[in-house]
């Protein structure tokens, strides 16, 4: 089936969808101003409920929308993670590492790098879940502003999970679609995200100069580690191997984390409302609800016609197709979420000559497009979320960095593919 074909019957657009969404947004984007007393996770929620009400989506289509292998994974890596913050282990690390920085810049740098390379190999969402209250100790400590920090961990657990078929679900979906090896798929995308990562440094230093270069990191007073219960943490260590090997021997992401978080929770004897306190159920309500408002977005046709707009550059050279492709992707990626905007493209891009390095531009800009605003990613939306109880970072704060941030590394990513399409042909 051609390309054109696929997407020549476009259905009309229906357009009470579309203004539930853009509504939506809005309420997101501007989230408790003084003229609406809506967060994210109740913006959303009235949107998905509203999509129902409205005949976009039937109340069984809505439960269907929701991704639950996400909220699953998300909820068993939270019990996980829960338990590690129970034992003490968090202002541990924040301790030792306030103690390694001896700059703002030099703080920002290991963050970006350190999380950005730990992302490519145990998936961006749980880096992001794991780091983001270590970021907050040890910004707390250093009496430092979390906000560019908490911005770097958001965006470089994304560009680093563009290296690895096992960095995010996306790329796991392209892997086995195109039939990437592991190394095969590291060694085209790898320099996309080293390259990528220095950038961010250099970005994020542009954008937060005033809070980078305030000084040198106060000296700080020799304390003694804080109290950790080694048993508990050593239980922990147990269980976030078991994740891992499990995930290497390609085991269901979701299964491993709802089964590993239940093991926790049984060998870990910890009083159970503890746990459920560290738990952001208000997270995965937000999700749930997003998945409803975005499917219902898709009934509308607008998917398929801002497809069907970059139809053209598709069948040109190689430059083009990359070009056009990623273009494709920022926005749908924006629209509808990263994975489904890849399902939405697997059927198009089997049809198109050059697929090795089509399907690399698919999975580098699907990623890339993460960053744009923060609900651009599961990644932003986790760190933005446990964040917020600590410092608030609108969204127009985070969007001005973000949308720079996926400019320039989109256009790195087709400039780098580009070139191996030239050096490698048949690599």
């Amino acid at each position: 089936m051609s390309a054109l074909t696929y997407f020549g019957n476009l259905p009309p657009f229906h357009w009470i969808p579309i203004g539930i969404f853009i509504v939506t947004y809005v309420l997101i984007a501007f989230e408790s101003h003084t003229w609406s007393y809506l967060d994210r996770t109740a913006a959303a929620f009235c949107g998905a409920v509203a999509m129902v009400l409205a005949g976009a989506l039937t109340l069984p289509a809505a439960y269907r929308a929701i991704n639950w292998d996400t909220i699953i994974f998300l909820l068993g890596i939270m019990i996980l993670v829960a338990h590690f913050r129970v034992s003490g282990f968090f202002d541990w690390i924040a301790l030792r590492v306030s103690a390694m920085a001896r700059s703002r810049t030099e703080l920002l740098t290991l963050l970006v790098f350190t999380s950005g390379f730990l992302s490519a190999f145990f998936v961006n969402d749980t880096i992001c879940l794991i780091f983001t209250p270590i970021v907050l100790a040890v910004t707390d400590r250093l009496e430092v502003p979390a906000t560019p920090y908490v911005v770097a961990l958001a965006t470089s657990a994304n560009i680093g999970s563009v290296m690895s078929v096992t960095g995010n679900p996306q790329n796991a979906l392209i892997g086995v679609s195109a039939g990437f090896t592991f190394l095969g798929f590291l060694a085209h995308l790898a320099p996309v995200a080293i390259f990528g990562l220095a950038l961010n440094v250099l970005i994020l230093r542009a954008f937060f100069r005033k809070d980078l270069e305030a000084g040198p990191l106060a000296a700080r007073p020799v304390m003694d580690a804080p109290p950790l219960n080694r048993t508990l943490l050593l239980k922990c260590g147990i269980a976030l191997s078991l994740v891992l090997v499990l995930w290497i021997m390609n085991f269901s992401f979701p299964l491993v984390a709802i089964s590993v978080g239940a093991l926790i929770l049984l060998i870990g004897r910890v009083k159970s409302q503890e746990i459920h306190e560290h738990v952001d159920w208000t997270l995965l309500l937000f999700f749930a609800s997003l998945f409803v408002v975005i499917q219902g977005l898709e009934t509308s046709g607008l998917v398929s016609y801002l497809i069907a707009r970059f139809l053209p550059g598709f069948h040109g050279g190689v430059l083009a197709q990359l070009s056009s492709l990623s273009g494709a992707m920022l926005v749908l990626s924006n629209l509808v979420s990263n994975v489904p905007a890849v399902i939405l493209f697997r059927p198009l891009v089997r049809s198109l000559a050059n697929r090795h390095f089509v399907w690399l531009a698919l999975a580098s800009a699907s990623t890339l497009a993460g960053n744009c605003t923060p609900f651009s990613s599961v990644a932003n939306l986790i760190v933005l979320q446990q964040a917020n109880r600590r410092v608030k970072i609108t969204f127009w704060q985070f969007t001005r960095v973000g949308i720079v941030v996926t400019l320039v590394t989109t256009s790195l990513a087709v400039v780098l593919l580009s070139l191996q399409n030239i050096l490698f042909p048949h690599l």
